[in-house]
């Protein structure tokens, strides 16, 4: 059951130390002021290159992911956070990239702060959030005393989702190159309180462990939390502060994760 908690903000924390079971992601060290609590956007931008916000509408279900835009002239690298960092080299010739998500229909830029894609009645539309092109959404930790842990930030993008039955959100890093995602489901919309989780729908919260990272850690291809609680201390417009601690499926595994981002929201 989902109890209600007081609203608060905490300062975010950058780890600057390693212990011997500890990987550290790239980040700066000394206290960080508290992000401004408002939707990144662009205007005026002189090229395509930057951080983009990509949204889509799809059987009920409003998603928001990021990708990263890289490169010089006409010839680009895109990076896309919903794929798990996959990688599209994409050409343009006029207002047209060629070469996004295999290629199945061409990526319209509208402007340099907007861009839209088509294809067999989906449609995602692309606004410019930075013209950094970084993944800089916050940070979050995993650490359990039987896993390595992972400390991350300024290597972090969000994904997000809203429907009629609940929210996602999916944090998600690389660790050496492989990447980590960890996904928070909730019924009902994600708001400050306590969760229970489990792995079957019967509580307020599911949470799961994926990516190449946990596979080449846990040699499974993915993991859920047993049963345990999930806590958000501080839901804004776009940051969400929280944390969740458990048992992973098999009984004997306790894992804790704290996080701190921003969502993708428009």
């Amino acid at each position: 059951m989902k109890t209600v908690m007081t609203k608060g903000w905490r300062l975010p924390v950058v780890i600057s130390m390693v212990v011997s079971s500890t990987l550290l992601l790239p980040g700066c060290g000394g206290e960080e002021t508290p992000p401004d609590d408002v939707v990144r956007k662009t205007s005026g931008s002189s090229n395509t290159l930057g951080l983009w916000r990509i949204m889509e509408d799809f059987q009920g279900e409003t998603f928001y992911s990021t990708a990263l835009i890289q490169g010089t002239g006409n010839n680009v690298i895109m990076t896309d956070c919903s794929r798990a960092f996959e990688a599209d080299s994409m050409t343009r010739q006029g207002n047209l990239y060629s070469g996004y998500n295999h290629d199945l229909a061409d990526l319209v830029v509208v402007n340099n702060d907007t861009m839209e894609w088509q294809y067999d009645n989906q449609t995602r539309r692309f606004e410019k959030m930075d013209t950094l092109a970084q993944f800089n959404m916050g940070e979050f930790n995993v650490s359990s005393p039987l896993l390595p842990d992972v400390v991350a930030s300024n290597l972090v993008c969000v994904q997000f989702s809203e429907t009629d039955l609940g929210d996602s959100l999916v944090l998600t890093t690389q660790v050496l190159g492989r990447p980590l995602l960890v996904t928070i489901r909730t019924e009902g919309p994600l708001q400050e309180g306590t969760y229970n989780i489990e792995p079957y729908g019967n509580e307020d919260a599911m949470v799961i462990f994926s990516g190449s990272h946990w596979a080449n850690t846990t040699l499974t291809a993915y993991d859920e939390i047993s049963q345990g609680t999930l806590t958000i201390h501080s839901r804004g417009n776009v940051w969400v502060e929280g944390e969740l601690q458990g048992v992973l499926r098999n009984g004997i595994t306790p894992v804790r994760v704290t996080f701190n981002v921003e969502t993708p929201l428009n």
